[in-house]
């Protein structure tokens, strides 16, 4: 009996997987197809655009872009803290993990460095997670600041709500993604007593999923504790500011590449709009609606973001497309050829210490 509802709830796991996947694909089909109805896109100049790009800024940008996926490999390095994992390892981990989170939505391509780190390196399932929540945090951080600093610089006196109001809720948020990164440990210690106590009140038996679940989550906080014991915590702060500034560097040279054959130059392009515009787009891909690979919903956030601050008025769909794709198809080249090494006969992982203490 147990065996046959475990199969009904698989089956409508997969049920709901299939729907959604159909549901994100037809939004982003739905919109590429408004954007050409409505004139914003137009597939001769897109086409155009992408092969009349300036190559010098483009190459610089696609090798900074390659340089900051080194500093994310460098940050989960030092925070899985074993020598069973190289720089070289992580490198190609790093790679695979950005190219799932251009594809898929809601930023569920995280997990990707999860199960790669359990299943090829055979890490305990709370190093993953735990590793992956605390760089979580650290980006969240340190893209607030960015926001705080783009707005602070661009003024945001053309937006309905005040200046004032919106430097507010920034450094705000700021705030309690700091607070919760201090006090990670702390918050999940007393979520933990909630469920103990919870577990309690019902008599929930250890075999039970839910038990088993409260005791995995003891192991990630154990994990997290062991983190910040190390006191490496700034050089994850450190690192996780080097990846953001080469990140949206590179997209801003990528957006350079793209419209400098069009006679714009550095001098025109404001560097903080374009951050503010891909910052738009980035988190476009936090959300569920987010469509297969973005395409719409990623050049729909970018455009309005782009549109109020003034950013080459008329072109921001088609900027937004062409700055996509050449993110996009580079990522997932790296994480094509990162898998592939991963996954060759001759790639060996470090099983002579897979008895090592993971957390020296």
């Amino acid at each position: 009996m147990d065996q046959t509802a475990n199969d009904r709830k698989k089956k409508r796991q997969l049920i709901f997987k299939i729907i959604n996947i159909i549901l994100v694909v037809a939004l982003g089909a739905f919109l590429v197809y408004f954007y050409f109805r409505i004139g914003q896109l137009n597939f001769s100049e897109l086409k155009e655009i992408l092969l009349n790009m300036y190559k010098p800024t483009l190459v610089l940008a696609l090798a900074i872009m390659l340089l900051s996926n080194f500093f994310r490999a460098y940050r989960k390095n030092i925070l899985v803290g074993s020598q069973r994992i190289g720089m070289g390892d992580m490198f190609l981990v790093a790679m695979i993990r950005n190219a799932f989170n251009m594809v898929l939505p809601a930023r569920t391509g995280e997990l990707s460095y999860v199960y790669i780190l359990t299943q090829r390196f055979q890490f305990p399932l709370e190093i993953g997670i735990s590793t992956l929540m605390v760089v979580l945090i650290f980006d969240l951080v340190i893209v607030f600041s960015l926001i705080i600093i783009s707005l602070i610089i661009v003024g945001v006196g053309t937006f309905a709500i005040p200046p004032i109001s919106v430097a507010i809720i920034a450094i705000i948020l700021l705030g309690i993604s700091l607070l919760i990164l201090l006090y990670l440990s702390k918050i999940i210690d007393f979520i933990l007593m909630v469920y103990r106590k919870a577990l309690e009140r019902f008599k929930v038996k250890e075999g039970k999923i839910i038990y088993r679940i409260y005791k995995k989550l003891l192991d990630i906080n154990d994990n997290l504790k062991i983190i910040r014991g190390r006191k490496i915590y700034w050089k994850v702060y450190l690192s996780s500011i080097a990846i953001r500034v080469l990140k949206f560097t590179s997209y801003y040279l990528v957006i350079h590449a793209i419209l400098s054959p069009l006679g714009y130059t550095f001098s025109e392009l404001n560097f903080w709009v374009i951050l503010l515009a891909t910052v738009a787009a980035e988190i476009s891909a936090t959300l569920p609606t987010h469509a297969f690979a973005g395409f719409g919903t990623y050049e729909g956030a970018f455009a309005l973001a782009a549109i109020p601050l003034g950013f080459v008025q008329g072109s921001e769909i088609t900027v937004g497309f062409a700055y996509h794709i050449v993110v996009l198809v580079f990522t997932v080249i790296l994480g094509i050829i990162a898998m592939i090494i991963i996954n060759l006969p001759f790639y060996r992982i470090r099983k002579e210490r897979l008895g090592e203490n993971n957390q020296q």
